[in-house]
């Protein structure tokens, strides 16, 4: 999963780099805006899904003790 993630963020950014450059044509931004939101919302996910593990993992600790 860290790895996916930071291959999401990765392609996230180039694609950043692409919408700021000048010579992009509307077509082109506008897949590459689409490809971004749905990239985001996957990283999103991955980070929800990260924290509650951490949540479950605390609170299993917590009750250890």
């Amino acid at each position: 999963m860290a790895a996916d993630f930071g291959k999401q963020l990765e392609r996230l950014e180039a694609i950043v780099r692409k919408l700021e450059a000048e010579d992009l044509d509307l077509d082109e931004a506008l897949k590459l805006f689409e490809e971004g939101v749905e990239r985001l919302r996957a990283a999103r996910e991955q980070l929800a899904e990260a924290d509650l593990k951490v949540k479950k993992a605390l609170k299993v600790e917590g009750s250890d003790r």
